[in-house]
């Protein structure tokens, strides 16, 4: 290679780790604020079941999976750029690990949502809010099946084979070297 494709991919480069940088940093802010909503809600739910003396553990379990499976998965988003900002190989292994997870939890999310608006919407919940229709659905008994949810477990499942199929070309080519 030539000096000015060196000094062009070191640019880029080192432009590249700035905005992982600045996206590790929205990820933080994302996860510290949706961890103050989180506990919130968990108090809000708790405090609110003391008071009126109504059914609150099924929408107490909701809020607890659905926030620990949100928080990991901002937890994990952190550590994939955090990886990336620092430099190191972004087609990993460990990366595509942290994807293959990424789309477990999203996979997970797809399920509480379709389990808990099943139960719900089949024993309806006055006090969790359901008694009209679940998110705005037409019939009152309907399932909530965020099929976004699914579609982005799918592209990050498919990313992560991705990235495992790069690092390992990578490691082939390290080899040969």
């Amino acid at each position: 290679m030539g000096g000015v494709e060196t000094s062009d991919l070191r640019k880029s480069f080192q432009k590249a780790q700035v905005v992982c940088k600045a996206i590790r940093y929205l990820f933080i802010a994302a996860t510290v604020i949706y961890a103050f909503t989180w506990i919130a809600s968990v108090v809000g739910i708790v405090a609110a079941s003391n008071e009126a003396g109504q059914a609150w553990a099924a929408p107490l379990a909701y809020v607890v999976f659905h926030g620990l499976i949100v928080s990991t998965l901002l937890v994990t988003m952190v550590r994939i750029f955090a990886e990336a900002s620092q430099g190191r190989a972004p087609f990993s292994e460990k990366q595509a690990d942290r994807l293959r997870l990424i789309a477990l939890l999203a996979l997970l999310l797809f399920l509480l949502e379709a389990v808990f608006t099943a139960v719900v919407s089949y024993n309806l919940i006055p006090e969790v809010g359901y008694s009209i229709g679940i998110n705005d659905a037409y019939p009152t008994d309907s399932i909530n099946l965020n099929v976004g949810m699914l579609a982005f477990s799918a592209i990050m499942y498919s990313l992560s084979a991705l990235f495992r199929y790069a690092a390992l070309l990578q490691q082939l080519s390290d080899d040969t070297v």
